[in-house]
């Protein structure tokens, strides 16, 4: 595990995008991405990788056969998930938004769903509220923007969910 910068990171991101809108142009069907929302700029370390992975088993297991494309790496945004699902893009999106509100550790991740001309299905879109901040209940977006929680809380979060779930599958 890898020590990064932020400008790793953003450098990570550009790439990642990138490569995304490839495999869009080339597959032409909706593309599943998932990352662990751990902050701070050591993204990669044994809870993101095992929250991440844990994460990546069930959704691979839910659209087995309809998975096209499968790419799992590690950058300095930690781990990513990119799948590339035949299946409607909605669909995939109401599992994926099933899976941050009902996995124990479904609040830790990001689970982005792109249309085949790369546009991102929102929860709003679907009908659904925009997440709500798993420290406070406020809404996330507030919470991010303010920086109303030190990193301290949400990592202390994060880790807990991972034990619990650990604790709960032993």
């Amino acid at each position: 595990m890898k020590d990064y910068t932020a400008m790793d990171i953003l450098l990570a991101r550009e790439e990642r995008v990138e490569f995304q809108n490839t495999l869009l142009e080339k597959y032409k069907l909706p593309m599943l991405c998932l990352r662990v929302n751990y902050p701070g700029v050591i993204k990669d370390n044994e809870t993101s990788r095992g929250i991440s992975n844990i994460l990546k088993a069930e959704i691979e297991d839910k659209f087995d056969t309809q998975i096209v494309y499968k790419c799992y790496k590690v950058t300095a945004e930690g781990p990513i998930l990119i799948l590339i699902i035949d299946n409607i893009a909605e669909e995939i999106k109401k599992y994926s938004i099933y899976v941050e509100q009902n996995h124990l550790l479904g609040r830790c991740v990001d689970i982005d769903v792109y249309n085949v001309d790369g546009t991102g299905i929102s929860r709003t879109y679907l009908g659904y509220k925009p997440r709500k901040c798993f420290i406070c209940e406020d809404m996330a977006q507030n919470c991010v923007r303010s920086r109303k929680h030190s990193m301290e809380q949400v990592i202390n979060y994060i880790e807990e969910q991972y034990k619990k779930f650990n604790n709960i599958n032993i």
